[in-house]
């Protein structure tokens, strides 16, 4: 799809030019004030200026229209400065771009939703059931496949190295990896738990993906994303060489250059990179949905309408006026990224910076930026201050109180969990124990509200507290080695 765009640095005398001959010249101060203040820029400097990140690249998609908003520096070494061509590895969200082309199959009858995954392997791959279920390929795309992380798994066999290296030595692994020996090693692959059971973060699952498409219309994974997606959008290839001049070097939180994930193995699951350019044309494709393929990964697939919903990789969730909204992040060991789009609104965002593990800060920013756009929901801004009047005090009975007053008011587990850490981030221990203690109580069968609660509960010295929490995040989640760690600690203590 074409689209319109233009740099939010519209000149002042581009401005001028444009008025009505009959505005006062009284009025000329508050008009330069209006062009001078620009709320979307002045957060992306902020981001920048507060450290978050050596650089960031914004795209804004309202009305068809796309603005682009950048800060700091893509490279330390050459002071090359953030721009909407600076091209950036944006981590998992390559996932959606992986169901895309495997939703494309399902819809031109290449392939079913239900199907075992194992119709499109080899023999030899018993190890893809766990109680009798197998994993499918809906399974893989609501990330609820069982399959574990990675493989090999870098913890396992890195774990002892510092930060610092451990990086350096997974790229090198990983770089040395081909599609035979991904096939290999998913052979010894064990499942973590019953597919179709809980979502989980899995690169394997997506670089199955990569290799299933791939086997369906027998052609490489690059070359289907440029017939089906780059081309169509007019995008660059996301796998392709970047000049080095456009290239973001990619930092971590020790302020230290780290390696670039440019790796065919890892590319369907989290290894493109693109521009904020590009993937403005991406997100508006997604923000129009005409495309009957994008519309149909838009639907959910997994989860319930109160809690996030899971469609081909993307996050289906409401905001806090209840307006729906999906979205998806993504990170390597040195970049971070986040996109959104709102449906109603005909709006979305993307987020790219140069610092690996922001993921949430990526998400902070973009959300942000929808609220200097559209304004704080009114019965946010009404719960917050009677949170903050009764010290948190009495969490759910607040709640409650606001809710009659404004009944669209929607708080998801996300975003109570959010809330929570960002009251324990200010050292305000007492607080976030009561919004934990809520969203434990609201979304009672999620093992990660449990898990935040046990976390909150140490803190304040609750020991006893603690371990039921992680218990039973456990026995929601018998995958959750942190809880499993904490527990064991909590446990040596006297």
């Amino acid at each position: 799809m074409q689209q319109n765009t233009h740099r939010s640095e519209l000149s002042r005398r581009h401005f001028f030019g444009l008025m009505p001959v009959g505005v006062g010249l009284a009025l000329l101060p508050e008009l330069a004030r209006a062009i001078a203040v620009d709320p979307v820029q002045s957060l992306v400097d902020d981001f920048v200026k507060s450290g978050k990140s050596a650089a960031v690249s914004v795209a804004v998609i309202r009305g068809g229209w796309t603005t682009f908003h950048s800060a700091g520096v893509a490279n330390r070494a050459t002071n090359k400065p953030a721009s909407e061509h600076v091209v950036y590895e944006i981590g998992s969200i390559s996932k959606t771009f992986t169901g895309l082309i495997l939703a494309r199959a399902i819809i031109e009858g290449h392939a079913k939703l239900d199907d075992d995954v194992r119709k499109y392997l080899p023999t030899g791959y018993d190890n893809l059931v766990r109680n009798d279920r197998p994993v499918r390929l809906i399974d893989l795309v609501t990330t609820t496949s069982g399959l574990p992380d990675n493989i090999p798994d870098w913890m396992e066999r890195f774990g002892k190295l510092s930060p610092a290296e451990a990086p350096f030595a997974i790229t090198k692994m990983l770089a040395g990896q081909g599609p035979q020996q991904f096939l290999a090693d998913l052979k010894g692959a064990r499942l973590v738990d019953t597919p179709g059971h809980l979502p989980r973060h899995s690169n394997v699952a997506s670089q199955l993906q990569g290799v299933i498409v791939e086997r369906i219309y027998r052609a490489s994974y690059d070359a289907l994303l440029a017939r089906f997606i780059e081309k169509p959008f007019g995008m660059r290839a996301g796998g392709g060489a970047v000049p080095s001049t456009l290239l973001a070097i990619g930092y971590g939180d020790d302020g230290a250059e780290k390696p670039p994930l440019d790796i065919p193995v890892i590319r369907a699951a989290g290894g493109l990179r693109y521009s904020a350019a590009d993937m403005a044309r991406y997100i508006s494709e997604q923000v129009v949905a005409s495309n009957p393929v994008i519309a149909f990964t838009h639907q959910p697939l997994f989860g319930s309408p109160e809690t996030n919903q899971v469609g081909f990789h993307w996050v289906i969730g409401k905001t806090a006026e209840s307006e729906p909204y999906l979205r998806h992040s993504g990170g390597s060991f040195g970049c971070s990224s986040y996109c959104a789009f709102y449906p109603e609104r005909r709006c979305g965002l993307v987020v790219l910076a140069n610092r690996g593990g922001a993921e949430s800060r990526t998400q902070g920013l973009g959300d942000a930026i929808h609220a200097a756009l559209f304004g704080q929901p009114k019965g946010l801004m009404a719960l917050e201050a009677a949170l903050e009047s009764s010290g948190y005090a009495d969490v759910a009975g607040t709640i409650a109180e606001v809710k009659t007053r404004f009944p669209e008011l929607h708080l998801n587990e996300d975003f109570m969990n959010a809330w929570g850490y960002r009251l324990l981030r200010n050292s305000r221990e007492r607080a976030a124990l009561g919004v934990f203690t809520w969203n434990a109580a609201m979304y009672s069968e999620s093992w990660n509200t449990h898990d935040s609660l046990a976390e909150a509960l140490a803190g304040v010295g609750d020991k006893a507290g603690a371990i039921v929490e992680y218990r039973r995040s456990l026995e929601l989640n018998p995958g959750n080695d942190s809880a499993r760690a904490a527990l064991a600690e909590l446990q040596k203590q006297p």
